[in-house]
């Protein structure tokens, strides 16, 4: 864990401009850095953090012919995605050791994005025999989206930018949260078998919440290290697009998922993706005459477009 800090959220929450300067300046250690961190005393309640836990439960219990009723389609990718749906022969021997269920930002079926079709927002599909499941998971993603403001003011000052500069991005972003169940992996099973292959986040930061069975790990040089459970944080990750908006000054690091505990694991990440018709080019603090900007911009709508007519997080170049 020497590489993936724990950061008290506290005193940026508090508001104080030296508290927060604080948080900043270890934001930014981080992910120039491991990428990583654990975010602890970051404002969620433990309560609804175990509620949703509890919902994801419920809806992995269910029998399968329950959970196929809301099979996602690769083009809307939301709700239920089966075990094994996913193999990537480049990075895995074997599919992919987990099943997961999507959702995104509830939005009327008569909202402009929804009535278009193409621009990635879609219904969300709920399950119809778990009462009290859906106001959860709405709840925790309110939850998500009050922190992720959080964050991209932190980010923002860590990055020595404008304090509100992120909030332009994320006025009716394309944010999504996976619930995700890992069954054990036997303990003699070799190759390049994963819960999740390695893999680069294409989000622009990852806000993950994990169970206390473990698995995660985080690529460093050659080697990988864990990234352990830590009792009441969050997980932070950098995804390619702040990678790419920071000129690599931030970095997307590769992860894994290997359950090998014997037991099931459950995660949620939640993708901190920004809105359909957003730009991600490089800031103004992260590049110059020794640093040439490394990409050209990117149409986070068109990205998402074609990354979603193949899977989510599928690994790929961003140009």
């Amino acid at each position: 864990m020497t590489d993936v800090p724990i950061i008290d959220f506290l005193p940026f929450r508090e508001g104080a401009a030296a508290g927060k300067a604080k948080v900043a300046r270890e934001i930014r250690g981080a992910c120039e850095g491991s990428g990583f961190f654990y975010l602890a005393q970051h404002g969620v309640p433990r309560a609804e953090v175990d509620a949703v836990f509890d919902a994801s439960k419920r809806f992995f219990a269910l029998p399968l012919e329950e959970r196929m009723k809301v099979k996602l389609s690769p083009k809307q990718n939301r709700g239920y995605q089966p075990l094994g749906s996913r193999l990537y022969a480049e990075q895995a021997d074997a599919p992919d050791l987990n099943e997961s269920f999507k959702y995104q930002h509830e939005l009327p079926p008569d909202d402009p994005d929804i009535r278009d079709g193409n621009r990635v927002h879609a219904l969300n599909r709920w399950p119809s025999d778990l009462p009290g499941w859906r106001k959860t998971l709405i709840g925790y993603y309110d939850q998500m989206e009050s922190l992720t403001e959080r964050l991209l003011r932190a980010f923002a000052l860590a990055l020595e930018i404008p304090e509100d500069y992120f909030l332009a991005f994320y006025k009716k972003p394309l944010t999504q949260i996976n619930l995700l169940h890992y069954p054990p992996q036997s303990s003699e099973a070799r190759g390049r078998q994963f819960g999740i292959r390695p893999h680069a986040d294409t989000t622009a930061f990852t806000v993950l919440a994990q169970d206390n069975v473990g698995g995660l790990q985080v690529q460093r040089g050659e080697s990988w290290i864990e990234a352990p459970p830590v009792e009441d944080t969050f997980v932070i990750n950098i995804g390619d697009m702040m990678a790419r908006w920071t000129n690599d000054r931030f970095q997307s690091t590769p992860h894994r998922v290997i359950n090998r505990s014997g037991a099931e694991r459950f995660s949620i990440p939640y993708f901190a993706i920004p809105d359909f018709d957003a730009i991600v080019e490089c800031l103004p603090s992260c590049k110059g005459p020794d640093r040439p900007v490394k990409y050209p911009p990117l149409k986070v709508g068109e990205f998402m477009q074609g990354s979603n007519s193949r899977d989510w997080n599928k690994d790929k170049p961003l140009n």
